[in-house]
């Protein structure tokens, strides 16, 4: 009943657990309900929000909190309760947001987390600088927020990342989602930071400790992760940036990557 007491998997979700179609596997349902029963604690680490969950009641229940927001927060959804969060201020965050809209007209949207439910999108019109409604985009904001998401043509994004952490990487994270996307948030924050906090607290809390963290990723977003866990995967279809940072490298997400894992442990 205790194969994987004190073992934690933290997945991300988009391109690793799903397939390409958003899709969960009923191999990797198996799995996770195996694992689970087991004494496993399962969980999501996404860029989404935690309530994203729900989409998988159906298939499997996580049984430890959500990685949520890619890291920015913290969230047991079983209890409906926040655990921890790692915020951005506003003031901070509205230089950033006025440099992309100023300096770069490719942006095609911008959509900003000020709460764990949604997020509130800015267009610029027609790609095109307006300082107007652009600071009132900012007021409407609250004082803090969680994650920020750029969206371009995937042929702008590395050059906006690499002007983006020139000016301000030593306060915020620019991380790539997908190739049109970069998740910005505060620089100590990310879905490894999450995973060490639960490491350190979650087993404190219900005397189940956690001697094993098992982070899974496919992009640049879940570096961080796979670096702060104990043991880090890969899944087939992941950048070369990620794999390489890996220490182990599974099957596609196609190829029910989760129960190759889950049955490797």
């Amino acid at each position: 009943m205790n194969k994987f007491k004190g073992y934690l998997i933290c997945t991300d979700c988009d391109g690793t657990l799903t397939d390409n179609e958003g899709k969960v596997s009923d191999a990797n349902a198996e799995a996770i309900k195996y694992f689970e029963e087991e004494g496993g604690l399962f969980t999501l680490a996404t860029g989404r929000f935690p309530h994203f969950a729900n989409n998988f009641k159906d298939k499997f229940k996580v049984n430890a909190p959500i990685v949520s927001l890619n890291g920015a927060v913290l969230y047991d959804i079983n209890a409906e309760k926040m655990l921890n969060s790692w915020k951005m201020e506003k003031e901070r965050f509205a230089k950033v947001l006025r440099y992309v809209n100023e300096e770069w007209s490719q942006i095609w949207e911008i959509w900003t987390s000020g709460n764990i439910y949604e997020s509130v999108g800015y267009k610029p019109a027609e790609h095109k600088y307006d300082e107007n409604s652009l600071e009132e985009y900012i007021t409407k904001l609250p004082d803090y927020l969680y994650k920020n998401l750029f969206i371009q043509p995937a042929d702008v994004t590395k050059k906006l990342q690499e002007q983006l952490k020139i000016r301000f990487g030593d306060k915020f994270r620019f991380d790539l989602s997908w190739p049109e996307g970069i998740e910005m948030q505060l620089i100590d924050s990310g879905k490894g930071i999450a995973i060490k906090y639960l490491k350190e607290h979650l087993g404190k809390e219900n005397g189940n400790t956690i001697h094993t963290t098992i982070g899974i990723g496919d992009n640049e977003n879940d570096i961080n992760m796979i670096e702060c866990s104990d043991i880090g995967y890969a899944v087939g279809n992941a950048v070369k940036e990620l794999k390489e940072k890996a220490d182990r490298i599974t099957v596609a997400n196609t190829e029910d990557a989760i129960a190759k894992i889950i049955s490797q442990l």
